[in-house]
């Protein structure tokens, strides 16, 4: 900007993605015009969604890393502009994908992230084009079935529950959290005094809960509570897990358990698997695991109370 016939900023930036998009914004705003021969990228789509989600559905930390580990799978569009591209375009990524060996899982990740750009990109009119659910992601063959930890291996966690990390899986196989669930609980969501916690941030909408807590466990959270830290599940000095860092601290407890093998999400499983074979109520069930309901009726009319719930989570042993 020139004023009084010297240049001066308008204002710093760490990327040049960054510097483009406020560009074209001043360009727009000031001067009622677009930059010439300016065509919205993949990249500026990406980088404009992503703060207006964040704003509009405040997503957990493992739903903002799987956005942008999506995004760098879909590099070879980033500069690409957003309106030019096709189905045939989105899909050759996917094949790659899929011919280097990553996962079910990840293919749906990156069509489900289009899905997203191409919506956002329908209300603020830069394409009408909606290619997402035409593209295709093959089938979901599970690499690995889960499996349901033994009364044994339980039996074990419980003889050595003093043991560096061992709260954690028992509290995992007590509550049917999410891992990443467990590692962003913040102690203010913790009601020790009604004895529940409440899941404010899940990757589904049904992941927004509340869990009893199992009177075998009350224990373990409240030393928990009682330890540095504002996540519930925090290092010596305060500091929270990341994925990472708690894989290793649960292999060092599977070892120590003689249970190499599972993963963290077979304490879902089990919690799911022993709760079926109690013959719990299934949608108090589904309510504890944040599993949405099977019908309407089940998910409009039917409420389940904290007693109700406590009832459920206790046929635990």
């Amino acid at each position: 900007m020139s004023e009084g016939g010297r240049q001066r900023p308008v204002e710093y930036f760490a990327t040049q993605i960054e510097a483009e998009i406020f560009a074209a914004d001043y360009n727009k705003v000031h001067h009622h015009r677009s930059l010439p021969d300016h065509q919205t990228t993949f990249m500026e789509v990406y980088h404009r969604w992503l703060p207006a989600h964040i704003a509009d559905t405040s997503p957990s930390q493992s739903s903002l890393d799987s956005y942008r580990n999506s995004f760098r799978h879909l590099s070879s569009l980033h500069h690409e502009p957003f309106a030019g591209l096709r189905y045939a375009d989105y899909q050759r990524v996917l094949d790659g994908m899929r011919k280097s060996g990553l996962s079910y899982s990840s293919l749906k990740k990156v069509r489900s992230l289009i899905s997203l750009l191409e919506k956002y990109a329908h209300k603020t009119e830069l394409s009408n084009k909606s290619y997402a659910p035409l593209l295709s992601i093959g089938r979901n063959r599970s690499v690995r079935p889960h499996h349901v930890f033994s009364r044994q291996k339980i039996n074990r966690l419980w003889c050595q529950a003093d043991a560096p990390g061992v709260d954690t899986v028992l509290i995992l196989l007590y509550t049917g959290m999410r891992c990443g669930e467990l590692l962003g609980l913040q102690k203010a969501d913790v009601h020790l005094r009604q004895r529940y916690i409440r899941i404010t941030r899940s990757k589904t909408a049904a992941g927004i809960r509340i869990i009893p807590i199992h009177h075998r466990i009350l224990p373990l959270i409240e030393a928990r509570m009682a330890a540095p830290g504002e996540t519930l599940i925090a290092d010596d000095a305060g500091r929270p897990y990341n994925y990472s860092r708690y894989c290793a601290v649960w292999r060092s407890v599977m070892q120590f358990i003689r249970a190499e093998g599972h993963t963290t999400h077979d304490c879902r499983h089990t919690v799911a698997t022993l709760l079926d074979n109690a013959d719990a109520n299934e949608t108090a069930k589904r309510r504890i695991l944040g599993h949405a309901g099977g019908d309407v009726t089940e998910r409009v009319y039917t409420h389940k109370g904290l007693r109700q719930l406590r009832k459920c989570i206790e046929l635990l042993k």
